[in-house]
């Protein structure tokens, strides 16, 4: 696995190729782009003009994934599919070269377990499925839902691990991984939109090769207006990130 943060290392060979976007990457499989249903997207325009956007840096397949947490976004896979169905109907007719499809990212608590799970989740690619824990601590039975999961058939792909700041050890990183859990780099992240402390973590997980994948978690204009400076501002973070070998387009 590409390592290029780990200190005291031979210094990286100069780039010797431009990257001028997204493309090594070609599917973002964590935005929040179906309209007015969480603290993402807010209208069909919105949506589309995020979409186009992206497009235009090189992204051609789109895997959509609003928040299920029942304690604060009380949504279900029936709400979600008839929200969604307008921006897919869109695109379809008048985007036909983008593809556009809908999951959620799953907040791992009780409500989870008992309400969610039992009535089935929605998958993509391997029967993946995106998930996240508090930023405030592991919820106790987070092994117990992790079972779960896994025994319902699904392979979960925890979101932006390095933003749970209160998890300082790899080692438990790595563990979950050689349970099978894959994980899901932020983006924004890297780049230092969340803070230095999560930077620095993003930078020491992509140095022990944890990431599988890498999605925007676009949320809104500010997402976006930073995630479109890397092109043409941090061209030596893009062409790392070119050569980690995330696993995005086997999506």
């Amino acid at each position: 696995m590409f390592s290029f943060f780990k200190k005291k290392k031979p210094p990286l060979p100069i780039p010797t190729y431009r990257v001028p976007d997204f493309s090594f990457l070609g599917a973002d499989m964590h935005s929040h782009l179906v309209p007015a249903i969480d603290d993402g997207s807010q209208s069909l325009e919105d949506s589309l003009r995020f979409i186009e956007a992206l497009y235009s840096l090189g992204y051609r397949k789109f895997i959509t994934t609003p928040h299920i947490h029942g304690e604060i976004y009380d949504n279900d896979t029936i709400k979600v599919q008839n929200l969604f169905k307008p921006l897919k109907e869109h695109l379809a007719l008048h985007h036909p070269d983008m593809s556009i499809q809908v999951s959620a990212e799953y907040f791992l608590d009780t409500y989870f377990l008992s309400q969610v799970l039992p009535k089935g989740l929605m998958p993509f690619g391997n029967n993946n499925v995106l998930v996240e824990v508090s930023m405030a601590g592991w919820n106790r039975q987070f092994h117990e839902i992790l079972f779960a999961i896994q025994a319902n058939g699904y392979h979960p792909i925890l979101a932006h691990p390095e933003r749970y700041i209160y998890e300082t050890k790899l080692d438990v990183f790595e563990q979950l991984k050689e349970r099978g859990v894959l994980m899901q780099m932020n983006l924004l992240s890297i780049l230092g939109y969340y803070g230095k402390s999560i930077k620095i973590n993003a930078e020491k997980m992509l140095a022990r090769g944890l990431y599988d994948y890498c999605g925007t978690d676009l949320h809104h204009e500010r997402h976006l207006s930073h995630i479109q400076t890397m092109p043409q501002e941090h061209q030596e973070l893009m062409w790392q990130l070119s050569e980690y070998g995330f696993k995005n387009k086997e999506l």
